[in-house]
């Protein structure tokens, strides 16, 4: 199946550092969106949430769980470094500008993961609601999805 056929895959291939293959790995995967009650459980199922140890009511966020699909948290997580590879300090666009906050304040990696786990979200509304993504304009307006 080639992501450019099928629908799916160009809807979500309209989020920035996923391509063909990553909405084509996605869409295969045949994970729905309904059996998840949150975007943060849909991160959670491929691994790119903080590991949790709590006790009574202290509350420790850990490293990138590492849990899930090995494959597909790889390829977010190479789409997210294609991101902040490409990000110029110049630009004005609020996107641009939080990621380069995110690189001067964790570094690369962790705003790469950072970036694949927010991408892996915006996925989840994109399958949940069968909606396709637009970008901050820069004008004000926030993301949107749209039908």
């Amino acid at each position: 199946m080639a992501a450019n056929a099928d629908m799916t895959a160009k809807r979500l291939m309209t989020v920035r550092g996923i391509g063909p293959v990553t909405a084509t790995a996605l869409v295969a995967k045949e994970t729905k969106p309904e059996r998840f009650p949150n975007a943060r459980k849909f991160a959670a199922y491929f691994g790119m949430v903080p590991d949790q140890h709590s006790s009574g009511e202290t509350i420790r966020l850990g490293d990138m769980s590492k849990r899930g699909d090995v494959y597909l948290r790889s390829l977010m997580i190479q789409g997210a470094h294609a991101v902040l590879q490409q990000l110029r300090p110049e630009s004005q666009q609020p996107d641009d500008r939080r990621l380069l906050r995110w690189m001067s304040r964790l570094g690369r990696k962790e705003a790469a993961i950072r970036l694949a786990n927010r991408n892996l979200r915006i996925v989840w509304v994109l399958l949940q609601n069968d909606q396709t993504y637009r970008r901050h304009a820069g004008d004000g307006q926030q993301a949107t999805m749209s039908h």
